[in-house]
C-alpha cells in the first residue's frame, strides 16, 4: 500500500455528511430529495434519530451554496438548492475531499487518544502547519506502521495494528 493511501485504513468516524454524500453519489445527475435521501439512510446502519430529515437538511444547508434559510454563505460549498427539499451534488460524479472539511475524529476511542497523542507532538515540526489534514493523517498512519511508542499506546487500549 502506498504512504498516501495508508490513512484510508483508520478507522475515520463517519459523519453525516459521509452518508448523505455517497447517496447523491449514487442518485442521477448527482440529484436527490431530502425524503429520498433519508429513505436511502433508513437502509443503512446510521442512527436516524426521530429528525432525520431535518437532520439531512441542515446537513445539507450547512454546505449549500444558496440554502433559503442560511443567513452566512458556506464555508465549504458541496451543495446547489436547485428546488424545495432538492439539491444537487456540485462535484458529480466525483466526491468531494471531505477529509479536508470535517474535523479529523475517529470511531474508535483509543485511535482518538493516540492521534491526540501523536498531533500534540507533531505541532513541534514547523513543518506540520504546512500539511493538508489528508498529509497529517497519512503521517500519522505511517508513524502508527513504524513507531513503537504509538503502537504500544493503541495495544494499552486493546486495539491492534492488523490493517497498518
Amino acid at each position: 500500500m502506498k504512504n498516501e493511501d495508508l490513512y484510508q485504513v483508520l478507522p475515520l468516524k463517519r459523519t453525516w455528511l459521509d452518508d448523505i454524500v455517497e447517496v447523491f453519489l449514487k442518485r442521477p445527475n448527482g440529484i436527490a430529495e431530502i425524503d429520498a435521501i433519508v429513505t436511502a439512510l433508513l437502509k443503512t446502519d446510521r442512527d436516524m434519530g426521530s429528525e432525520a430529515e431535518s437532520t439531512v437538511t441542515r446537513t445539507i444547508n450547512n454546505f449549500c451554496i444558496n440554502a433559503g434559510d442560511a443567513e452566512e454563505k458556506a464555508k465549504h460549498a458541496i451543495f446547489e438548492r436547485i428546488g424545495p427539499a432538492q439539491y444537487r451534488l456540485l462535484t458529480f460524479p466525483n466526491p468531494p475531499d471531505l477529509i479536508e472539511i470535517q474535523k479529523t475524529e475517529f470511531s474508535e476511542y483509543a485511535y482518538q487518544q493516540v492521534w491526540a497523542f501523536f498531533v500534540e507532538r507533531a505541532k513541534k515540526n514547523p513543518k506540520w502547519a504546512t500539511l493538508s489534514k489528508r498529509q497529517r493523517l497519512e503521517a500519522f498512519a505511517h508513524n502508527l506502521k513504524k513507531n513503537k511508542q504509538l503502537q504500544n499506546l493503541l495495544k494499552a487500549h486493546n486495539v491492534g495494528l492488523e490493517d497498518i
